[in-house]
């Protein structure tokens, strides 16, 4: 009992932080691999054919997926926060709230991308499947992040019901947009990760209920 009281005392806010950050530090795994990637395969990342870039999904695929388990097993194992136990059911409200913030979401997308995103992106099933399966395993990371944020939050500021997740994932995944794709873009993903934070806190920070829809967000 005080072994556990002495545990629980050690773990504060910036132990939640660092875990946020690692989930925010998965995406870059994909950067790394970019660099490195192509002098494997000895062709220009901009000279990919089909085969290169389905290569280059599935390693990403890899990483993003042994990041996301690790960083799952080590906030259960040393901070004692399972976030697969984060499972209180949405109520209506809640859920009718995060439909309506979804619906805004791929609105938004659909303007940004001037047309339906799938069909945008659309050119053969091989690529299709690939390309999509590889959005899962980035939602994944983006779950984890803002769960890892929000908890961040919680525990600082002491006040529940704010997406801090949300905010943390615009400040780091949203704005690194800004550095990789330009201004337009950092723009609408900083935008995107509020939407994204606000659907985890209407879903009452349920990990699969809001998995779910932020993946099907982010796909479409």
């Amino acid at each position: 009992m005080g072994n556990t009281g002495m545990a629980e005392k050690r773990v504060g806010a910036s132990d939640y932080l660092a875990l946020a950050l690692y989930a925010f530090a998965g995406f870059g795994l994909e950067v790394v691999l970019s660099m490195i990637l192509p002098s494997v395969l000895g062709v220009r990342g901009s000279d990919y054919t089909l085969i290169h870039q389905c290569i280059h999904w599935g390693i990403t695929c890899l990483l993003w997926g042994s990041m996301a388990v690790f960083l799952i097993r080590l906030s259960k194992r040393k901070y004692d926060f399972d976030i697969m136990r984060l499972n209180a059911k949405p109520d209506a409200r809640g859920s009718l709230l995060a439909v309506v913030v979804s619906v805004i979401a791929i609105a938004a997308t659909t303007i940004v991308w001037e047309g339906f995103k799938p069909v945008q992106e659309y050119k053969d099933v091989v690529r299709f499947v690939f390309q999509n399966v590889y959005y899962l395993f980035e939602a994944a990371l983006i779950l984890l992040t803002i769960a890892f944020g929000q908890k961040f939050g919680e525990t600082l500021f002491k006040i529940d019901g704010l997406p801090y997740g949300g905010m943390f994932l615009a400040l780091t995944w949203g704005l690194i947009h800004i550095l990789l794709q330009g201004g337009a873009t950092g723009v609408y993903a900083f935008f995107m990760s509020l939407l994204y934070g606000t659907i985890y806190i209407m879903l009452r920070k349920n990990v699969r209920y809001s998995y779910l829809m932020i993946a099907v967000v982010f796909i479409l």
